[in-house]
């Protein structure tokens, strides 16, 4: 089974396994939207709303492609773990 990164939403809660790992804040639990927030204390207050919110206009070049206009956005992303099954060898051998 593939692990299926999402993008955290800002009322979700996220817990730092090891508090040496942590940034921004001095606490290990916290809201996403708080985590973001202060990040973007760190960024011209002017600049925050867009860069977090409303994304900044840009283009993207992928290999073998041509470019593509649109918006790019500071977000949280969550990759879970892979949890291993019995059945996964089967398939593979499928």
């Amino acid at each position: 089974m593939e692990n299926i990164e999402k993008v955290v939403n800002s009322d979700e809660v996220i817990s730092i396994d090891n508090k040496d790992d942590n940034v921004l804040l001095n606490h290990h639990t916290y809201k996403a939207e708080e985590f973001l927030h202060r990040l973007g204390d760190h960024i011209d207050r002017n600049k925050k709303d867009k860069w977090i919110n409303e994304g900044v206009s840009c283009k993207v070049l992928s290999p073998n492609q041509n470019w593509q206009k649109g918006k790019i956005k500071i977000c949280l992303q969550f990759v879970p773990e892979r949890v291993e099954s019995v059945l996964d060898d089967i398939r593979q051998n499928q």
